[in-house]
């Protein structure tokens, strides 16, 4: 449960949009023009990026590390150049920018990046990763071999919300997507014939049949969804209603415990890092007209989501039967952050309530200095996204793909969303680690306070 007390509307509308200046290491806002765009600058990840050709096919790639000082591209050691995981996630990020702003440019550049998703799938449906400075595939790495795994779900996010995008205004392309989507339907059917199955874990009781874990589980209910509004199949729709039914089974149930509404990402771990699982309940909720879905994600938002922000966020909690549970702090990244961003976002849609969109835009306001270092993660100058806070003291400023993709997903949501951009600029005052809350404030002192209420034994959200 949630206690929400709101004593003064905070609510401002604001000009729309804005133009973004530093001051004391934070991102400050001054209203200035009515362009919401200047949030997101995409040059970082285009100068990340290159168009190659193989076999006379231009196709988009993104180089994976990008280092300080000089912010020249690095190749992953023994495994290559570029790889289905983060160029699938460009291709998000460029469809995205399309969607919201109507930039061809990026649509292009989408379409490019798409074409490589494309190349690198087989026949049956799994994907390799990488390919070498030479443009050969790489096929045997750990990382790279063929197969279902996480960049095989990434990928398929990509090609299904392309699969969306393109089907309004380039059907053929669509048609070719649709083809290629299609073969991983088997993939899917075969972690599915165990529906109903269980294994456990340490305690946790975890559905056989999810994909892997719970965080690539709800990436593919994402893509099927995008595929599901263009083409409202009934077995897709079955495939996405027994999914996101083991991702509620795979959630913290017990309501006396602060870890209340958390969803595990695999076996008995929650990790921050790629975790769309309200994300991808509140969509299906909104699509499907689930309520179970939306109470999933609820629980989560009111409850966990709340917990992390008294904390300042964490990276990882690992549970076990017998002893309290294994809290890791660090490091913090982007990656981290901007599935709750979406998560908040579109359970704010979904429910019609407004102090998601209000939480959505505090979790991204990490990205502006309000973080356990107190630094920028998101330099609106550049375009860069650094690569994560190692300790209160250090980040590192390197400005990888991934990095710069997550924060510019995450600016983009929130940039669009009158209420979570109010609340993007609110500052962290105070936080209290033994207490468990966190105060923010705006600049005439408008304050909000997220703690436990330990009288109530349940989470809070306090405005004045």
């Amino acid at each position: 449960m949630i206690l929400f007390f709101v004593l003064t509307q905070l609510f401002v509308t604001y000009d729309l949009s804005t133009t973004l200046f530093f001051k004391e290491n934070k991102l400050e806002l001054e209203e200035t023009s009515r362009d919401f765009s200047r949030y997101v600058n995409l040059e970082h990840l285009d100068r990340l990026s290159e168009v190659i050709h193989i076999d006379g096919v231009p196709m988009r790639i993104t180089h994976i590390y990008s280092e300080y000082p000089d912010y020249d591209w690095v190749e992953a050691r023994d495994e290559g150049i570029t790889c289905v995981d983060d160029v699938s996630r460009v291709a998000l990020v460029y469809m995205r920018h399309y969607e919201l702003y109507g930039d061809s440019q990026s649509l292009e550049k989408a379409k490019n990046a798409l074409k490589f998703v494309l190349y690198m799938e087989e026949e049956d449906g799994q994907f390799y990763n990488f390919i070498y400075s030479d443009h050969s595939i790489n096929k045997e790495g750990r990382t790279s071999k063929k197969s279902f795994n996480f960049w095989a779900v990434r990928g398929l996010r990509a090609l299904c919300y392309g699969y969306r995008v393109f089907n309004i205004i380039d059907s053929t392309y669509a048609k070719e997507l649709r083809e290629k989507i299609k073969p991983t339907f088997n993939q899917i059917n075969g972690f599915l014939k165990y529906y109903g199955e269980y294994d456990f874990f340490d305690g946790v009781k975890i559905p056989k049949w999810l994909i892997v874990g719970g965080d690539r589980t709800a990436e593919v209910i994402l893509a099927l969804l995008d595929y599901y509004t263009v083409h409202p199949d009934d077995e897709i729709k079955v495939m996405i209603e027994k999914l996101a039914d083991g991702l509620i089974q795979f959630q913290m149930s017990d309501s006396n415990s602060q870890l209340y509404g958390m969803h595990y990402s695999w076996r008995n771990i929650w990790h921050a890092w790629g975790n769309p699982q309200g994300q991808a309940l509140a969509r299906a909720a909104r699509i499907l007209n689930n309520s179970s879905y939306l109470e999933s994600a609820e629980r989560e938002a009111d409850n966990f989501y709340l917990f992390l922000l008294s904390r300042n966020f964490l990276n990882s909690v690992e549970l076990h039967s017998d002893e309290e549970p294994i809290i890791k702090v660090f490091p913090q990244i982007s990656y981290g952050i901007r599935p709750m961003v979406s998560g908040l976002i579109e359970l704010s849609k979904a429910s019609e309530d407004e102090r998601y969109a209000k939480l959505a835009g505090l979790v991204a306001s990490w990205l502006r200095g309000n973080n356990q270092a107190s630094r920028i993660m998101y330099d609106v100058k550049t375009g860069r996204g650094y690569d994560g806070i190692n300790n209160k003291e250090e980040i590192n400023r390197n400005s990888g793909a991934e990095s710069t993709i997550e924060a510019l997903m995450a600016i983009m949501e929130i940039a669009v969303n009158p209420i979570s951009i109010t609340y993007f600029h609110y500052d962290l005052s105070e936080t209290n680690e033994e207490e468990n809350y966190s105060v923010y404030r705006d600049v005439s002192g408008k304050e909000i306070r997220i703690g436990w209420d330990k009288r109530l034994k349940e989470w809070s959200i306090f405005e004045n």
